[in-house]
């Protein structure tokens, strides 16, 4: 059975505001993303089949998880954004 949770809904439920960034922040990093392909999954995993697989409930359980998993996949995204992915 697959259902849609709004992010909204997530940060209530786990207790994080939302993030306030300026004005045009948002489209550029995800410019930067986009274009340095650093969230792609031969990067960062498919994060899609991880929340699966996942079985905890905080945010903090998901980020030990996660990097129990893939403890190089955060500086690889961040050497692919930075333009310094030469070594991977």
């Amino acid at each position: 059975m697959k259902f849609k949770i709004k992010v909204d809904e997530i940060r209530r439920l786990m207790e994080i505001d939302s993030p306030e960034f300026p004005k045009y922040a948002t489209q550029i990093m995800n410019l930067a993303n986009q274009n340095a392909q650093a969230t792609r999954p031969k990067v960062v995993g498919q994060v899609s089949e991880f929340i699966k697989e996942f079985t905890g409930r905080t945010l903090g359980e998901w980020e030990q998880w996660y990097l129990e998993r893939y403890p190089d996949s955060i500086d690889k995204a961040t050497k692919k954004n930075s333009g310094n992915d030469k070594q991977l």
